[in-house]
């Protein structure tokens, strides 16, 4: 897009300003210096901000980690929450949703230094605010998230008639936001003449009060009223704002009524979101709930292949290194690969073999320590409580299924709360064989799985272990 030299010089001043604010929150002045500095505004105004950088991998980078830093700094210099568009210098390769882009984030009108019409390809994949890289191919099917992927590319292959709305709920981290990106990919895919937008809630709640603000307001529910598909993500920020949820109830409706795909993401089932209106609550409940469950060590291994594959540059880490970073990561998939990232961009700087040692050494300046550490006799006596069974049965020999359930039960939590190995948890159920952990552990997953009282309940016995 062309810009006139007096609009660049504002939009340099303004963008002065907003450098001050990102500084201040990133708190390192290498990532500042890396990530901030090369960037060359050339656009600013309340409605819009156009952002060149080096290529396209800093819009996804951006977007993964400083997205958030770098809206606060606008909003509070502009006094508006802006559409932000970053204009790669390095052109992507035509529309491969593989290839990196922007997660979130709006491709330019007329990108600068590159052919309009060889852009136009990529920019359809932006237009709805879809990350390329996130898509059905690139995700990692496992035990925890099976039935919900299933279920995506239900709605993907035929939107609108099957789940409608589809309710995805999960921890931060386990791909929720990944299957959102990969329905509207796949739609595109099968009808490029689709709309599919995809919109974090707290942008729709930020975009509703700006037009609001502005006078926009017809504007803003026509932009959101005639989609073919609206992904949206977290929906529980809207939890309390009141105003908000009946503007989105109204654009549910009119969605729902006009044949049109709603896919929603929330870190709760509906019915447990706190001060989410019941009218929302039962819109939810009528299409399909469902939720994606923390990764098996398998799936880890396997999302880490996969990341290498992605972003190794052919590199490959051995097995037991792999091992090593999937058994101590367990919860979040977000974690597991950003310690990938950061080990392998130390050996690459460092040049050093990435071998077990420095794994260690990059784990443990990357996994916290748990505040209160989780013993083998905490979870002992929880489980003990919450079956109605005296800690000692759990040690014994009996097989009787009140006793055998909940020794499995012990064994699986010990095994993803605690470091200990199959052999020393074993060891600690009167000398068992590590076999019969691994067994226990894949019984507890399969139950989890597929029986939703029994998953509520092993939940709500984490939440008691994790609450001290």
């Amino acid at each position: 897009m062309a810009v006139l030299p007096e609009q660049s010089v504002e939009a340099g001043r303004l963008w002065e300003q907003v450098l001050v604010g990102v500084r201040g929150r990133l708190g390192s002045h290498q990532a500042f210096d890396t990530w901030f500095k090369p960037i060359i505004p050339l656009e600013i105004t309340p409605e819009a901000v156009e952002l060149e950088v080096p290529n396209a991998f800093f819009v996804d980078w951006i977007h993964e980690h400083h997205l958030a830093s770098l809206s606060a700094c606008l909003a509070e210099v502009l006094g508006a929450a802006p559409t932000i568009r970053f204009a790669p210098r390095e052109a992507p390769a035509p529309v491969a949703p593989s290839n990196r882009a922007g997660d979130g984030i709006v491709g330019t009108a007329q990108p600068p230094r590159r052919d309009a019409d060889a852009a136009q390809p990529a920019r359809a994949w932006l237009d709805s605010q879809l990350n390329p890289r996130l898509t059905f191919e690139s995700f990692v099917v496992g035990g925890g998230n099976r039935f919900t992927q299933a279920a995506c590319l239900a709605v993907a292959t035929n939107p609108a008639n099957v789940y409608n709305p589809l309710f995805i709920f999960g921890g931060s981290g386990l791909g929720k936001t990944h299957l959102l990106h990969a329905i509207g990919h796949a739609v595109r895919q099968r009808r490029p003449e689709s709309r599919v937008y995809y919109v974090s809630s707290e942008r729709f709640m930020n975009e509703m009060i700006y037009a609001i603000q502005h006078g926009q307001t017809l504007a803003f529910r026509n932009k959101y009223r005639n989609v073919d598909t609206l992904l949206i993500d977290d929906i529980q920020f809207l939890a309390g704002k009141e105003s908000t949820q009946e503007e989105f109830f109204y654009t549910f409706n009119a969605l729902r009524d006009a044949h049109k795909q709603v896919v929603v993401t929330a870190d709760k089932p509906p019915k447990d979101i706190p001060m989410l209106e019941a009218r929302l609550t039962s819109r939810f409940n009528q299409g399909l709930v469902t939720d994606i469950k923390q990764p098996d060590i398998e799936t880890r291994i396997a999302i880490l292949r996969n990341r290498c594959e992605q972003d190794g540059d052919g590199l490959r880490l051995p097995d037991d290194v792999l091992l090593m970073i999937a058994d101590r990561i367990r919860g979040n998939v977000r974690d597991l690969e950003g310690c990938l990232v950061r080990l392998m961009a130390v050996g690459s700087l460092t040049r050093q073999e990435l071998t077990l040692e420095l794994a260690e050494e990059v784990l443990q300046n990357y996994v916290n320590p748990e505040p209160d550490q989780m013993t083998p006799e905490r979870i002992v006596t929880t489980v003990s409580e919450r079956f109605g069974i005296k800690a000692e049965a759990l040690f014994g020999a009996h097989r009787t299924r009140s006793v055998a359930l909940p020794r499995q039960v012990a064994m699986y939590l010990m095994r993803q709360l605690t470091e200990l190995s199959l052999v020393e948890i074993g060891r600690l159920f009167g000398g068992r064989d590590h076999t019969t952990v691994l067994y226990a552990c894949k019984k507890i997953g399969t139950l989890l799985a597929s029986d939703e009282q029994f998953s509520e309940k092993i939940n709500s016995l984490i939440s008691t272990l994790a609450s001290g």
